[in-house]
């Protein structure tokens, strides 16, 4: 008569499990130590920097967490601001010198730690559309609305973390670009227009997220431009009155294309190689769907 099978299994069972445990690694106790940050009283603070006759300006802005708003504002203020907050310790931290301005949010940026309670934190920026600006923009976490439309943007440097942005511009660019830049964490992004910001070079990295890139608008000059996207969903709309090339890497990446010609990973609209302005786009994305749309190929 057979024995039956389970004391074995059980034995055999409890023995491989004390082997793993014998040969897993021994994990260390972390002390961890997260700063948290208390809110208070409703504060509200105004600022204003007058243009003082600069020729060309520089502005950096580093924003931890909250909304942020970013427009073209008075011709003679260089920079205009609105400030209204609840934590004490981010009060904003402004240098001056000259036709350079750094704004930031105040405290240790390393130690801006998890809020408590209702947090408020609304930034209200105004530029001047006067000169040309070198604009270098980092922000952690929340929301923004970087409207840079009727402004003289030079070069445009963003870092943003997680949360939803919206980048536009809905005029021409009134100088020459010569890049821009944007690095993004788990984010949505929107950028709406940037044929009228016309950069001469244009570089997009995002992380995870649903990623809008708006490429129509009258473009000033030819650009290349890079875009890299870790997971989610990435939109190319395409001008069609310049010519357009886009070279998709992928890994796991669906691609979706209207209004192209594909060769192999290339695709390309009807005006490549027949305009003066061309647009050079490499795409690489991970795991996801990409769609290339030619402005009128779809409804």
């Amino acid at each position: 008569m057979k024995r039956p099978a389970i004391p074995l299994l059980a034995t055999l069972t409890l023995l491989f499990s004390s082997l793993a445990c014998a040969l897993a690694p021994r994990i260390r106790d972390l002390d961890i130590s997260v700063p948290t940050i208390e809110v208070g009283e409703d504060r509200e603070e105004t600022h204003r920097f007058p243009l003082a006759g600069a020729g060309s300006a520089s502005l950096a802005t580093v924003f931890g967490a909250g909304r942020l708003h970013l427009s073209a504002g008075a011709p003679d203020d260089l920079l205009s601001g609105v400030f209204r907050y609840n934590v004490p310790a981010w009060a904003p931290e402004i240098e001056h010198q000259g036709n350079t301005l750094t704004v930031r949010q105040g405290g240790d940026e390393g130690r801006w730690g998890i809020p408590s309670g209702n947090v408020r934190n609304r930034w209200e920026l105004e530029v001047s559309p006067l000169v040309p600006v070198d604009l270098n923009l980092k922000a952690g976490a929340g929301e923004g609305v970087l409207d840079l439309t009727g402004l003289q943007i030079a070069a445009l440097d963003l870092n943003l973390g997680a949360g939803a942005f919206v980048l536009r511009f809905d005029e021409p660019n009134q100088t020459a670009m010569d890049h821009l830049t944007l690095d993004a964490g788990a984010s949505k992004l929107d950028l709406i227009g940037l044929g009228n910001a016309s950069p001469a070079t244009m570089r997009l990295q995002g992380g995870v997220g649903d990623i809008q890139v708006d490429l129509t608008g009258p473009w000033a000059q030819s650009a290349e431009i890079e875009i890299r996207a870790g997971a989610g969903a990435l939109a190319l709309r395409l001008p069609d009155d310049v010519g357009v090339q886009v070279e998709v890497r992928k890994g796991l990446a669906n691609v979706d294309a209207y209004g192209l010609r594909q060769m192999g990973t290339t695709y390309t609209n009807d005006l490549f190689g027949e305009t003066e302005t061309e647009l050079d786009i490499d795409v690489i994305a991970g795991v996801g769907t990409i769609r290339l749309i030619v402005e009128g190929a779809i409804d």
